[in-house]
């Protein structure tokens, strides 16, 4: 038995979705005018700013009666640059090796 497994999301259909991390709910929306799961999901992440870990996303279309849980894995929270100077010493145009000398 075959089941049609994609979730069609008409722009008059009611979405009711959330975002959650770590036990806190870090965005919701309750709307219509949506055309996708991928616009309800890119708006829930707008939402949701900077975070990092394991996400549950859970999308119910109320109109037609399905729901949608997946997760994401996401490092959404900034990330400074190394730069060389800091990661090994350096004189002149040549880096060092501490051990090599």
């Amino acid at each position: 038995m075959e089941k049609n497994l994609t979730n069609i999301v008409n722009r008059d259909d009611m979405i009711c979705a959330s975002l959650e991390c770590k036990g806190r709910r870090l965005a919701s929306i309750n709307a219509t005018g949506f055309s996708s799961l991928e616009t309800v999901k890119r708006a829930l992440l707008d939402l949701a700013g900077l975070y990092a870990g394991m996400a549950v996303l859970t999308i119910r279309n109320c109109t037609q009666g399905w729901r949608n849980v997946t997760t994401i894995a996401s490092m959404r929270n900034a990330v400074l640059a190394m730069s060389p100077a800091t990661t090994a010493p350096r004189q002149g145009n040549q880096y060092l090796i501490p051990w090599a000398s």
